[in-house]
């Protein structure tokens, strides 16, 4: 597949352009999450992490080399920072993949999904960013919304449903922490740095956890992932770069239903009325904020 690869200029000119890579870049990114849950039947997790951190390399290093990267602007200039920044990416990975083992894809995934109503509420605490009572109702009512999706889901696996909600946290305070670095950093040395953070994260589990055998069709799922992880994110990346943010963002919550299908077809899973009701409110409030910040960065507009 040869992704087009979008001028200076290109951003607000090609919206069909930036349509295809965000709907592409979110089926690749459901599959990557759906292929993480099959392999769980036989893999721990710090298996998966290793193996796929490890097999997306090539394919980022292709990517890189396609962004025209060189070393000196793959270099951090704010080591710690992405260290830190690193680090939370690798404890999301931990309580999404987590997430796959012990609840439906597509519950997983629509409480994970809370998580941008985290990075407006972390915004006004955190970074004293204002947040009118709009995008506070907001936050409030998505929440609400998650606990539509807890409910059953806590009756059936207990305190395990706290694991996409711990996701949701450290996926909302690895944005934040972006926010901060992507001023200092370039986008390539952000993305190589967090892979190989994931990926080292991975195999330091394996003396612990051991390492389980890996059959050639687990092989070939891992590599396969990989390569959907690494094509998703530059799909993201080229998805805004040729349309505004107003056009692709909410084309994410498409995985909700892509997860939901996926579920369906591979594992029989059918969400209740509740849940689908719990989903739908959680992106609905998610839009709505993303909503309001448009307003904002229009209003501030000299």
């Amino acid at each position: 597949m040869t992704i087009p690869k979008p001028t200076a200029n290109a951003a607000m000119n090609a919206p069909a352009k930036g349509i295809l890579c965000m709907v592409i870049g979110t089926m690749l990114l459901t599959s990557n999450d759906a292929i993480t849950k099959w392999l769980l039947n036989t893999l721990h997790p710090g298996d998966v992490m290793a193996w796929r951190g490890l097999l997306s390399l090539p394919f980022i290093f292709v990517i890189l080399k396609y962004e025209g990267a060189t070393v000196s602007n793959l270099k951090s200039n704010a080591p710690w920072q992405t260290f830190g920044r690193g680090m939370l990416a690798l404890i999301t990975s931990v309580f999404v993949i987590l997430s796959f083992q012990v609840l439906p894809l597509a519950d997983a995934l629509a409480l994970i999904f809370v998580s941008p109503l985290l990075v407006t509420a972390l915004s006004a605490i955190l970074l004293h960013e204002p947040v009118g009572w709009r995008r506070w109702t907001a936050t409030i009512v998505g929440f609400l919304g998650s606990l539509l999706i807890v409910g059953p889901s806590f009756s059936e696996i207990g305190w395990w449903v706290a694991a996409p909600l711990m996701a949701a946290t450290t996926a909302a305070l690895r944005d934040i922490a972006t926010r901060k670095l992507g001023s200092i950093d370039s986008g390539p040395s952000i993305l190589l740095w967090t892979m190989l953070i994931a990926t080292v994260g991975g195999f330091a589990s394996l003396p612990v956890l051991g390492a389980s055998p890996v059959s050639n069709q687990s092989w070939l799922l891992l590599l396969g992932a990989g390569a959907m992880l690494a094509l998703s994110n530059r799909l993201t990346i080229a998805a805004f770069k040729f349309a505004s943010g107003a056009v692709v963002a909410p084309l994410k919550y498409l995985s909700l239903i892509w997860a939901a299908g996926i579920g369906y077809i591979v594992w029989g899973e059918t969400p209740g009325l509740q849940k689908v009701i719990g989903a739908a409110i959680v992106a609905a409030a998610g839009l709505y904020i993303w909503r309001r910040e448009i307003i904002k960065q229009r209003d501030i507009k000299p």
